[in-house]
């Protein structure tokens, strides 16, 4: 018969327990602050904001807000002006290519210019006579 005092004691530490759990949970839930929605402009309740936001959806134009027309019209330009766009990063991407091009052929260029002067120089010492050279300015 002492089984039964051991099992009151046990459920009274269990009914302990979930009270300090609810209890922890209580003070938490109090401490959080709630979720709050900054109401509309001239609405004093929740109620009041229903009605003002219906009234801003049916007739979008008049509270600033745009309309289905003029979503319409911004999604077309964006489609033109991101056509655009891609068409020019295109041209800039080519015009990159020819530029580099070019930069290589002209420092190949040079190269071989430099070879040619060195060239003509050692002939001009074998000759024994001078040689003058005119340089284009780089600008």
């Amino acid at each position: 018969m002492s089984s039964g005092p051991r099992d009151s004691n046990s459920d009274a530490t269990q009914d302990d327990s979930e009270g300090t759990g609810e209890a922890a949970h209580a003070s938490e839930a109090a401490e959080s602050p709630g979720m709050t929605i900054p109401l509309p402009e001239g609405s004093t309740s929740v109620s009041d904001a229903i009605v003002t936001n219906r009234e801003m959806l049916r007739e979008p134009e008049q509270h600033g807000l745009a309309t289905e027309d003029d979503v319409a019209n911004l999604s077309g330009a964006m489609e033109s002006l991101s056509g655009k766009v891609e068409r020019v990063t295109n041209q800039y991407d080519d015009g990159e290519a020819r530029l580099t091009e070019l930069e290589e052929l002209v420092e190949h260029q040079q190269r071989q210019i430099d070879e040619l002067q060195s060239m003509v120089g050692s002939l001009v010492d074998i000759l024994g006579t001078e040689a003058e050279w005119t340089a284009f300015d780089d600008s």
